[in-house]
């Protein structure tokens, strides 16, 4: 192989490498320092129950992600649930969200922690008879994932949140395992979340998540997603249970 051959296949690699740095729809991609990344949902979400009683709740909501360092990341949300049944005292039901997340991997192995603050109030959402207390919420959440071959990455998560106010705070908590593939121009993240809480009541549910996305180019991504609920403790006179959405995110 001459020097030109050997240059030609060094940059080849180095841009392989570069590209799947950039893997923003991968579940443990943070943006890295001075970098930020912008992802915008909508989502809707839909039960029917054995009766034909119809619920059905629209949502859209706002991510900020900004790389502290190459580890460690800080986002921002911001969530609006629109009043389509009455439920609510109006249109303006929102809830807003920060966290933080630190991502290290070593050789093929992922490694992931995040921690969040839910806030929002309730006296906004239901009018007057609410409380004006605004409502607030602590959440963590681990993640491991491997990367096998060509961008294949197998990984489970582990998650729980409760009201801090609460002092006998019910723990709403999650496993789940996937599995994600980039394929070059499109990426799937196909898994199972059973959810289950503290609540003395042995309150658990399974559900069928998958996502996928289309790069238009290296740093922006359109895609859907969606979770079918497949069991529960709350099922029995559930026909269906579902949610669908989509998103677009961008890498600045």
């Amino acid at each position: 192989m001459n020097y030109k051959t050997m240059l030609m296949a060094s940059a080849a690699v180095l841009f392989t490498s570069q590209a799947m740095a950039a893997d923003i729809t991968n579940p443990f991609f943070t943006p890295a320092k001075g970098q930020f990344t912008s992802d915008t949902s909508v989502e809707y979400a839909r039960e029917k129950l054995d009766n034909d009683v119809v619920t059905e709740e629209y949502s859209a909501a706002e991510t900020l992600e900004y790389g502290i360092t190459d580890e460690i990341s800080v986002n921002a949300t911001i969530a609006n649930l629109f009043d389509t049944q009455g439920e609510f005292n109006n249109d303006h039901n929102f809830a807003y969200q920060l966290g933080a997340k630190y991502t290290t991997q070593y050789n093929n192995l992922w490694v992931q922690a995040a921690v969040s603050y839910l806030t929002y109030e309730p006296q906004s959402w239901l009018g007057r008879s609410a409380t004006n207390d605004w409502y607030k919420e602590l959440g963590g959440e681990v993640k491991v994932g491997y990367e096998l071959c060509n961008g294949l990455t197998p990984y489970m998560s582990y998650t729980i949140s409760g009201n801090i106010d609460d002092g006998n705070r019910e723990l709403d908590q999650s496993v789940k395992a996937a599995v994600y593939k980039n394929f070059g121009k499109y990426a799937l993240d196909l898994g199972l979340r059973y959810n289950f809480n503290t609540d003395g009541k042995n309150t658990n549910d399974l559900w069928a998540e998958a996502k996928a996305d289309y790069y238009l180019t290296d740093n922006l991504a359109l895609g859907v997603f969606g979770a079918y609920q497949l069991d529960g403790t709350d099922t029995k006179d559930v026909d269906y249970n579902y949610t669908a959405g989509a998103h677009v995110k961008v890498l600045f």
